[in-house]
């Protein structure tokens, strides 16, 4: 599953998962589990979370080669 949701591998990733199924689980008044969230996650925001890294990891190559 890492090889296609490599987002997976993100620690702060994980962290944003982790909020989303905590915000989502009080919406719903019950525990939607890791699972649940994770999917509901990268489909909601998976590839602006990408594009989101992929800038900032641009910028700071920029900056230590400058």
């Amino acid at each position: 599953m890492t090889t296609q949701y490599p987002f997976l591998k993100d620690e702060l990733a994980i962290l944003e998962i982790r909020k989303h199924k905590w915000i989502e689980s009080e919406k719903a008044g019950r525990e939607i589990g890791f699972a649940t969230a994770a999917f509901d996650w990268i489909t909601q925001y998976g590839q602006a979370w990408l594009n989101y890294r992929r800038q900032q990891s641009s910028s700071q190559e920029f900056a230590v080669s400058s």
